[in-house]
């Protein structure tokens, strides 16, 4: 009696076991935040950013430090993924095909146009339109990052750093860990926009989260002085500095802001894709 006893107890726990894997199983089958770090779709590859609390911003005593930068703050977010470089020129050519929209800026211009160089010459309403498209193709939201989110990842799990890989200077120890303007701009090897992923990733599997082009975000800012009658209240942040950009605008906290039909050989994008449940 007591070994049937203790073998119905064995196969209830079994039963249990089982049911616990298959719902484990099934959780990570719906949801794509917690099945895997890392996302190929689009021909773009995406790299999970962890949710969770983040400290931002920029100390006071911060070198380089502009004065639009916010202090140090803590901000909570979910998880999501992040295209792991800046869209290319042969990524943004399988939208112009699909949708017939407008070729950018220097699309034909032979230092700008290779297939792995970032498309750049985009306003911020074309980096919409890309993810627009991502969206119907894919059937999950495809958007820019909020400064926060951008910010957040740039960081590479490190806090209180100033660049993505730390405290060093792009060129400590003559070694460039990004493509800017040190001297020439030529000292890094690329005199203007380097092939995505030419520079070390942070500790998330980013490249160019500092240098090469900048970046758009979703956010809607100010001018830097404030409103004025001819200021367009809809400016736009930009992150992340560029080919262009001395070492102060490669810090994470570093921020520009610009109209969001400006278009420039050194402005692009990267696409955020959502992670489990709509924001």
């Amino acid at each position: 009696m007591k070994y049937s006893q203790n073998l119905s107890e064995s196969r209830q726990g079994k039963t249990l076991r089982s049911f616990f894997l298959v719902l484990a199983l099934s959780l990570n089958w719906l949801d794509p935040a917690v099945s895997q770090d890392c996302l190929v779709s689009q021909g773009l590859r995406f790299r999970l950013i962890p949710g969770g609390s983040y400290l931002l911003g920029s100390p006071l005593n911060e070198p380089g430090r502009y004065a639009n930068e916010p202090a140090p703050y803590r901000v909570t977010l979910r998880p999501f993924y992040l295209a792991d470089t800046l869209t290319t020129n042969a990524q943004y050519e399988r939208f112009l095909a699909a949708t017939g929209h407008p070729a950018p800026l220097y699309w034909q211009d032979k230092n700008l146009n290779g297939p792995n160089q970032p498309v750049v010459g985009v306003s911020w309403h074309d980096a919409q339109a890309f993810c627009r498209w991502l969206t119907r193709e894919t059937g999950v939201l495809h958007c820019l990052p909020t400064e926060a989110e951008w910010e957040a990842a740039a960081r590479g799990g490190l806090t209180g750093e100033p660049y993505p890989w730390g405290r060093d200077l792009p060129d400590a120890g003559g070694r460039y860990r990004a493509n800017y303007y040190p001297n020439d701009f030529a000292d890094d090897g690329f005199a203007l926009t380097a092939p995505v992923g030419s520079f070390p990733p942070n500790g998330y599997g980013l490249y160019d989260m500092a240098g090469n082009a900048s970046e758009w975000c979703a956010d809607q800012s100010t001018t830097q002085g404030g409103g004025t009658p001819f200021a367009a209240p809809d400016y736009r942040v930009r992150k992340g500095g560029s080919w262009r950009s001395r070492a102060r605008d490669l810090r994470c906290a570093a921020r520009k802001i610009s109209p969001p039909d400006t278009a420039d050989g050194f402005i692009g994008f990267r696409v955020l894709r959502e992670a489990g449940s709509p924001r």
